[in-house]
């Protein structure tokens, strides 16, 4: 009986002793996602953070080459006020990162400062007063020092997503080699460029990077002008159209969608040979909203050039005439011809056809006049108020001006502004246009020309 006592009490021991072990491992288990949730959510906090600091840094070194080629006020200005507000937020993204006030101490200075002293400048410009060689040798100076941050930034989040580094406390602490040392570089000591002066008020504004040329993502939530108070096509005459434009038989077209908004369109499909076409036909007036054709390009055997002129062709064959090409960007072996309306003198930066054009052939692949069917309308402009001349005085110094003609952009709202497009070089040939209202005089937009092999990224 005590034998009998004893196994059963030695069982329920370990009954209990194993009952306890599995809670102990489920509570570990528990713990242990809960760990792994709060470490991913933290790395995801970190990237994020690292992310907004590197495009803020972006912009603030965007913001300082323009206010070296500002000539007045009122662009001065409006550069200040981008670099104070990217300077805030990269400040917010830093907080997120460092560990150690310390380590990132030249670089909080100089976001603490850089903003402040391009709004100092924009003051002395108001006064009356001439912005000197060495205060432009400062700017300088902030801008090599915002480059070489730009790109210590960016080679860190490459680091990490290319190399799949874990992003810690650790890695992070890589931020503190950006110091004002080694932010000198080749460039001579920088540290004389943060001895700014005296900082008063603030005010923040956001700034804005535009891509393929000059305006030309502002497609804009209005009802289009070309299909006001247009007769309604049927779907015949549309796809008679659609077969014009894609070069494709009009009985091999099959319509698979009737799209609503502000552009109400007939679609068309057709797919041959492994290639699928698609073209879109307004409703009212019967137009080609877009045509796209999906196929591999796998070889390069015609120059950006030819392309160019490969678009214009297919435009004068499709009865489009006074289009002017502007940029192009070439990608996966197809390139992107943008072209905006040109009457006269006055180039339409508002008014814009992309079109894009395989490398291996010449083929056409892509139409996109939806900016044009937006924007594009009879106008009539008034007489510039100040002269070709005066807009080149306007300019900055220590740009070289290349050429000028008039140019209407879009502003804010639903305004059109014309200006003198003024294009410029700098010492270091560095392509700069300058926007000079033909009305005011003001400057209202400068950008960088940015040409690399692919295209022209404006900024």
């Amino acid at each position: 009986m005590t034998s009998n006592m004893s196994k059963r009490a030695i069982a329920r021991i370990v009954t209990f002793a194993t009952a306890i072990l599995l809670l102990l491992f489920a509570i570990i288990l528990v713990f242990g996602i809960r760990a792994k949730k709060a470490e991913l959510a933290l790395e995801y906090n970190y990237l994020k953070a690292i992310e907004d600091l590197s495009a803020s840094a972006e912009n603030i070194n965007t913001s300082l080459k323009k206010g070296l080629y500002s000539g007045t006020s009122n662009m001065m200005s409006s550069i200040s006020n981008d670099l104070l507000l990217d300077s805030a937020s990269a400040k917010a993204s830093l907080s997120q990162l460092s560990a150690s006030e310390e380590s990132l101490e030249g670089a909080n200075k100089f976001l603490s400062q850089v903003g402040n002293y391009a709004l100092s400048l924009c003051k002395k410009l108001e006064r009356g007063e001439k912005i000197t060689d060495e205060e432009y040798n400062t700017l300088e100076k902030l801008c090599s020092y915002s480059e070489e941050l730009k790109n210590k930034l960016w080679e860190i989040e490459q680091s990490v997503r290319g190399n799949g580094d874990k992003l810690s406390y650790e890695t992070v602490s890589k931020l503190s080699k950006i110091s004002e040392d080694e932010m000198k570089g080749d460039n001579g000591a920088v540290q004389a460029g943060l001895n700014l002066g005296s900082i008063e008020e603030k005010t923040g504004s956001y700034p804005t990077l535009i891509y393929d040329g000059p305006f030309s993502d502002h497609i804009l939530e209005k009802q289009p002008e070309m299909l006001k108070n247009q007769n309604q096509v049927t779907e015949a005459r549309a796809k008679k159209r659609a077969g014009e434009v894609s070069v494709v038989q009009a009985d091999s077209l099959k319509l698979t969608n009737n799209e609503d908004g502000k552009m109400p369109s007939y679609v068309f499909e057709c797919n041959a040979n492994g290639e699928k076409t698609t073209v879109s036909i307004t409703k009212n007036g019967g137009y080609c909203c877009y045509m796209i054709r999906n196929r591999d390009v796998k070889d390069k055997n015609i120059e950006n050039e030819e392309a160019v002129n490969y678009a214009k062709s297919y435009l004068d064959e499709l009865g489009i005439y006074n289009m002017q090409s502007t940029y192009f960007e070439t990608v996966g072996n197809v390139c992107t011809v943008n072209f905006a309306y040109k009457e006269k003198d006055v180039i339409y930066y508002t008014d814009l056809i992309k079109v894009k054009v395989a490398m291996d052939n010449g083929e056409i692949l892509g139409f996109d006049a939806r900016g044009f069917l937006t924007n594009h309308k009879t106008r009539q402009l008034a007489n510039a108020k100040i002269t070709e001349d005066q807009a080149r005085k306007t300019v900055s110094t220590r740009l070289t001006v290349e050429q000028v003609q008039k140019a209407l952009i879009p502003s804010n709202g639903e305004v059109e502004t014309l200006c003198y497009e003024v294009k410029c070089k700098t010492k270091d040939n560095q392509e700069v246009l300058v926007y000079i209202n033909c009305e005011t005089g003001v400057e209202e937009q400068i950008l960088l020309l940015v040409k690399t092999e692919t295209g022209t990224l404006t900024v």
